[in-house]
């Protein structure tokens, strides 16, 4: 079961609610705390902690039944977080290992929108357990990406007066303007699974419209950088699979080895934008689609996890059809077609054996994504994809088959944010060109 709480915090998007915004002011630190769930470091023994909160969920706008406290600072490279999450039941507190993604339990989460564009959010979530959960929204809050994967620490504890949560997220891992001190839309949430019970820092009423543009606000960080980002991934990859030999199929001798090399790349264009690319990439360490059986004419979509086309995909991401059933996933762009299996399966004899390809191999690809401080976002992707044969094994003689053309795919969008992010304008291209031998 997906855990309800980013359920309940996502909302229809609409016009801004009219409430009292609160406010947080975020201290620099020198020594930074150990991040370990115990909350024993001199930062977090000095000042107050903010709390406060209001209950969402089930009864809107009350008192919540336990109490919630955090505080932040930062760094040059970070921000440090501590949730205390305050339980007069603390045998009661459900803690579940799960894998990473799956919201389940009791829970705490952060919320910065540090575009400060009313309509983007970086979440970190992490459960009692100490499993931790990051989703990026767009559009106000009414897209989700939980496939976002960025890179940041924590641990919780538990004690006979409830749980804590120790956080360190490197600013590299968020999209800010460089000029001038920051001012950054922010929500703190929780979530108490046995009474179903979701409170809010910043008081989101059920009856307002939208999720991001209606924040809190963090103020004090001053004096920081985005950092400039250079990787590159070089990548050599072996192995070896066994399985029941067929009698007459030369392709199915009971043994198969497995190689490739390619490499990653990402660099920071501007302050803004990013270039990601990659070559001959390899996906062998993505989870694994769910089986399913499909008898009708449509293919199934499937969830991009492919760390490639997960970055910037918000931005990308160009729905046709409006609402939440399954008809919304129409996309001008659906980037799991890049790198399918083939398409064409051709016709055998009773004797002919095929070593059919399990997917396309990418040859290579480019994508440009990022997001100004003015509200315009770019979304530039191109790749293509290897020229895929079969070969065909009959009565001692070997043909191929191209099963996939070589295919170009591309994909551009671009957006202005306009009316403080209540209103978008901006459109999208696509294409995808197959070329096919004589």
């Amino acid at each position: 079961m997906r855990l309800i709480l980013v359920a309940l915090l996502i909302m229809s998007y609409g016009f801004l609610f009219s409430q009292n915004t609160k406010s947080y002011t975020c201290s620099r630190i020198t020594q930074e705390p150990v991040i370990d769930g115990v909350l024993d470091e001199e930062v977090w023994k000095t000042g107050n902690w903010e709390g406060d909160f209001v209950q969402r969920q089930p009864i809107d706008n009350s008192k919540p039944s336990q109490e919630t406290y955090f505080k932040l600072y930062y760094t040059d490279n970070c921000i440090y977080v501590a949730i205390k999450s305050m339980d007069t039941q603390a045998d009661s507190i459900d803690s579940r290992l799960v894998r990473r993604d799956k919201q389940e339990g009791d829970m705490v989460a952060v919320h910065f929108d540090s575009y400060n564009d009313s309509r983007t959010s970086f979440s970190f979530f992490v459960n009692a357990a100490g499993v931790k959960s990051d989703v990026l929204f767009s559009n106000g809050g009414s897209n989700e990406d939980p496939n976002w994967n960025p890179i940041w620490w924590v641990k919780t504890t538990k004690d006979a007066n409830g749980w804590y949560a120790e956080m360190k997220i490197p600013l590299s891992q968020l999209r800010f303007s460089k000029t001038g001190n920051k001012v950054w839309g922010f929500e703190v949430s929780r979530y108490i699974f046995r009474l179903q019970e979701l409170s809010l820092w910043q008081p989101i009423p059920q009856t307002a419209s939208g999720w991001v543009f209606n924040f809190g606000k963090l103020y004090g960080i001053s004096d920081i950088k985005p950092k400039r980002i250079i990787e590159l991934a070089p990548y050599v990859s072996g192995g070896f699979e066994s399985f029941e030999k067929e009698e007459g199929n030369p392709y199915a001798d009971g043994s198969n080895f497995i190689h490739g090399i390619g490499v990653d790349g990402k660099v920071g264009l501007t302050n803004d934008f990013i270039l990601d690319f990659t070559i001959n990439p390899d996906f062998g360490q993505v989870e694994a689609d769910p089986s399913q059986v499909n008898l009708t004419a449509f293919e199934v979509y499937f969830e991009e996890q492919r760390p490639f086309f997960v970055e910037g995909g918000n931005i990308l991401d160009f729905k046709i059809t409006p609402g939440n059933h399954d008809a919304a996933r129409d996309n001008l762009f659906y980037s799991r077609r890049v790198g399918r299996i083939p398409q064409y399966y051709p016709d055998l004899r009773d004797d002919e054996y095929i070593d059919f390809p399990i997917a396309t191999s990418i040859l290579g690809a480019m994508k440009i994504s990022g997001k100004t401080k003015e509200g315009f976002s770019l979304g530039v992707m191109e790749s293509l994809t290897k020229e895929q044969k079969a070969p065909i094994y009959y009565q001692g003689n070997e043909r191929e088959q191209i099963v996939e053309p070589l295919t170009n795919y591309f994909v551009a969008r671009a957006q202005q944010d306009i009316n403080q992010g209540n209103t978008i304008i901006g459109g999208a291209i696509t294409s995808t060109n197959r070329f096919y031998e004589d």
